[in-house]
């Protein structure tokens, strides 16, 4: 690799003696200058050298300047200096040292001695690029295995909300609906823009407790007893124990949804019967938007609701079940919600596939093939 060396001298004959020394080299291109304000200028115009031999004693701006007025620049894109000076006293040496000189050679220099004290000066310069490069790739690396790490985390909740989903709705669009209503309301409330990405990513989680509860009670299609909806208000408990105990900040998130979800803005809601800002506005945001959801799905239990017929419902229930913010957040934003819930439509009327089968309405291989 071709190496440039600039000289930075205001006698001549220094100059012709530093050329002399490096002119069967190759792959070494010698550039000077006559006092710190040329090697300035030179600099602009052609990039930093890989080695400065600089003079200290110069006119218009002497090597110390010089050594001032790079210092900054070395921090960003780094090149060694060898100061070749017939200042011989310690405080010059020091000086130009702690100035951020890498060598000091005394003039007269011996022609072989500066040679080799360039050449290890070269050498550091090609360690340094090795390690930025190094650096760099790694990175890289980095960054792209963090993408990576980030990736896995959303997909293992999406399939984990998509597994505790699946025991009463076999189409799974309830979690994506729920997602995009949060992300919608999230941002017309002015949440900043991370905890609007998180609460997006993470209220899928919503409903894992109901891996835990019984299917005779989950998918009973009748009214439940007050023993059984007990026992269904559970579901926010486990939820909590199933994410519970980690140091991701998406599933502390998930975890704070799954528990305070049902929790009520009038205080009648479980499990711990939370009330107005003491609940998290994660679950009071999600609250609103599996309300809606269910209600304007079919379920075993029920017959989906109109739109009308629901939002009617959110809107009587503003300053009791809900956050009246978040009610008029939702409102804010009814038509992008509207046309979500068109979209992401269920593809057929949702009845649990364990309950299918019981009632004998689709056989095995119908699934097969609805899911091929």
């Amino acid at each position: 690799m071709k190496r440039t060396i600039y000289v930075v001298d205001d006698v001549q004959t220094n100059i012709e003696l530093v050329e002399a020394v490096f002119r069967n080299n190759p792959d070494i291109e010698i550039k000077k200058a006559k006092n710190g304000a040329e090697f300035i200028d030179l600099m602009d115009q052609n990039g930093c050298p890989d080695l400065l031999l600089l003079d200290l004693m110069m006119p218009v701006m002497d090597g110390f300047e010089v050594l001032k007025e790079t210092k900054d620049l070395r921090e960003k894109s780094y090149f060694p200096i060898i100061v070749l000076s017939a200042l011989t006293d310690r405080q010059s040496i020091i000086d130009a040292l702690l100035l951020g000189a890498d060598d000091y050679v005394t003039k007269p220099f011996f022609v072989e001695e500066l040679r080799a004290r360039a050449c290890n000066m070269l050498k550091l310069k090609e360690r340094d690029e090795f390690l930025n490069t190094s650096l760099d790739i790694m990175e890289s690396n980095l960054l792209e295995k963090l993408i990576m790490l980030e990736h896995t985390q959303l997909e293992i909740i999406i399939r984990l909300g998509k597994a505790s989903e699946f025991r009463d709705d076999e189409t799974g669009r309830h979690i994506e609906r729920i997602s995009n209503y949060v992300s919608l309301i999230a941002g017309a409330m002015a949440l900043n823009n991370e905890q609007t990405t998180l609460m997006k990513h993470a209220s899928p989680m919503h409903d894992v407790g109901k891996i835990g509860i019984p299917d005779n009670i989950l998918l009973k299609p009748g009214r439940l007893t007050e023993d059984e909806f007990k026992i269904i208000k559970l579901h926010t408990i486990i939820g909590s124990k199933i994410l519970s105990g980690t140091t991701l900040p998406l599933l502390e998130l998930a975890r704070e949804i799954a528990v305070s979800h049902h929790e009520r803005w009038d205080g009648n809601g479980y499990p711990q019967g939370l009330s107005k800002e003491d609940i998290p506005i994660s679950g009071r945001i999600v609250a609103i938007t599996d309300v809606f959801d269910a209600l304007t799905s079919d379920r075993v239990y029920k017959s989906a609701w109109t739109i009308e017929k629901a939002l009617d419902y959110i809107k009587e229930q503003r300053g009791k079940q809900f956050d009246p913010d978040v009610v008029d957040a939702f409102f804010s934003v009814v038509d992008k919600i509207i046309e979500i819930k068109a979209v992401k439509a269920d593809a057929h009327p949702v009845k649990p596939i364990i309950q299918q089968i019981i009632n004998g309405d689709v056989r095995i291989e119908e699934l097969i093939e609805r899911w091929r």
